[in-house]
């Protein structure tokens, strides 16, 4: 599949899922379930690419390893230099892989678990293939409706909410200009926000909030 193809689909599919949600919000009860109706719907889509020693791969994948490590703490994002006793990788809800990058790795390299492995054979090369991620997308689903007491603090908890979210849009923006020197890692992201049973004023301030994040689309359910 051309790379142009690969990203349709994915549009395609986050739309599907998006319209299932604003219609039928019930049927999921947990973030994984999205995540696996969201596979579902794509995996039919896509192809399936074999690597350099002819072993086949599918395209999509989920909880794919971050290039870097980085530092998640108290919602913020920070990519940090390799400690590997401080510091962890993190994952990505969902990728879709570059065929191209596919192609010229072993199944070693590609699953990227192997952290010195894929620096020294996958990074190293990034501007062959570039980017090795064609799409990256995140998931959060606020299943308890957004409701707030009399004198509940409903400021600070709309924004505890909100800086969730723009973590994870942290994260996949740094992996679009990563490495620094090259940048490239990934091309096209998405972060997926599905908000249930949430008074309309706040579904409202959340959108305002959020409006100048390009990165994010909102769904909301009844």
């Amino acid at each position: 599949m051309h790379h142009q193809d690969i990203i349709k689909a994915v549009d395609e599919s986050i739309e599907s899922l998006c319209s299932k949600f604003r219609s039928h919000p019930t049927l999921f009860f947990t973030e994984n379930d999205l995540v696996c109706y969201f596979y579902s719907i794509l995996q039919q889509k896509l192809s399936i690419c074999k690597d350099r020693d002819g072993h086949e791969h599918f395209l999509i994948h989920t909880e794919y390893p971050t290039p870097f490590r980085c530092d998640m703490r108290n919602n913020r994002f920070e990519i940090k230099d390799d400690d590997r006793g401080r510091y962890q990788r993190g994952h990505y809800d969902i990728v879709v892989l570059n065929p191209d990058f596919i192609k010229e790795h072993s199944y070693k390299v590609i699953k990227a678990q192997n952290y010195e492995l894929y620096k020294e054979a996958a990074l190293s090369q990034i501007d062959r293939y570039k980017p090795i991620v064609l799409y990256g997308i995140e998931f959060m689903f606020r299943r308890d409706p957004l409701r707030f007491s009399r004198g509940e603090n409903k400021k600070k908890a709309i924004e505890m909410f909100v800086a969730k979210i723009e973590q994870d849009v942290d994260k996949l923006l740094a992996s679009k200009n990563f490495p620094k020197d090259k940048k490239g890692f990934m091309g096209q992201v998405k972060m997926l926000t599905f908000v249930k049973g949430t008074p309309e004023d706040i579904c409202e301030l959340l959108g305002k909030k959020l409006s100048d994040r390009n990165e994010i689309i909102l769904c909301f359910g009844d």
